[in-house]
């Protein structure tokens, strides 16, 4: 993948981009969003979006966060690369003040300029603090994007209000112990620090609220380790379904489970997450690896 680097408020920040060779007239645009600790090069091989995008046709996009010294290199617990999605406050060790917001802006205008034929629709994909971030961007430029899928994490923004409703998928493992289905405290691995995390159900019906969907899921399926939920829309609402991963820890689902297992719990399920996605963003129902 190119290295690509735009200036923002006078520092420098990086994406890499892969676009399709050839003509390839209004090309679907996949942006992932990597979580605290990680790097663009890192999330790409963790989750093999490369591999998928380039095969379904679809240009990919892996920016990256700042790291609190952006003058060393990003290092995960010493170092790490993180997005302002609302978590956090001034004084936290973790806070960010970067306004990520106005880069994945410059993000996409930049993909947009690079694509000979234009571009297609834009996808918001994110993980952990990733998620965070694309719940963020979609509460504040739901114009710009054609559907978001947040994996583990939470939306920090206590009453978001899109522009306009965005079709969501959301996928948690039920075995993640840095965002536990039901919260409760949680035991950072970046200075050992002890938190409490809200529970999942409350991220899922701040954005059903905001989606303009009804509060109640409906279980639309629950076959080979993955449970799948879909919160009805309203009348002026858009599709929000939800994917619960039996078993699975704080890891990419179907990727390569890189994550220390003292940290990010157990690897593996059966979801394959990119594919999933890649479904879900042609507007099939998203599905289990079989």
């Amino acid at each position: 993948m190119k290295t690509v680097t735009l200036t923002i408020d006078g520092v420098n920040r990086l994406y890499l981009y892969e676009g399709l060779p050839g003509p390839n007239l209004q090309s679907p645009v996949l942006i992932f969003l990597h979580g605290t600790g990680g790097t663009a090069a890192w999330a790409a091989e963790e989750t093999g979006w490369p591999k998928y995008a380039r095969s379904a046709g679809y240009t990919l996009v892996v920016p990256e966060g700042l790291s609190p010294d952006p003058t060393k290199p990003p290092k995960f617990l010493t170092n790490p690369p993180r997005w302002n999605d609302g978590s956090t406050q001034p004084g936290d060790p973790l806070h960010s003040d970067a306004d990520d917001v106005r880069f994945l802006n410059a993000v996409i205008d930049d993909v947009f300029e690079r694509a000979q034929d234009g571009s297609g629709p834009v996808f918001l994909c994110g993980f952990s603090n990733g998620a965070g971030m694309t719940f963020r961007y979609a509460a504040e430029h739901a114009e710009k994007i054609a559907a978001i899928i947040p994996v583990a994490g939470h939306c920090w923004i206590a009453d978001p209000r899109p522009s306009q409703p965005v079709r969501t998928l959301y996928i948690i493992g039920t075995a993640d112990p840095l965002i536990p289905l039901r919260g409760g405290p949680v035991r950072l691995p970046w200075g050992g620090r002890l938190i409490r995390r809200p529970a999942v159900l409350e991220t899922l019906e701040i954005w059903a609220a905001a989606n303009d969907c009804k509060m109640v899921p409906i279980l639309t399926s629950d076959q080979n380790g993955v449970r799948e939920e879909i919160y009805p829309p309203g009348v002026g609402g858009s599709e929000f379904r939800v994917q619960y991963v039996h078993g699975l820890g704080h890891h990419w689902p179907g990727g390569k489970g890189q994550l220390n297992p003292r940290i990010g719990g157990p690897a593996g399920g059966t979801l394959v997450a990119t594919e999933a996605i890649l479904n879900f963003c042609r507007g099939a129902p998203p599905s289990a690896a079989d």
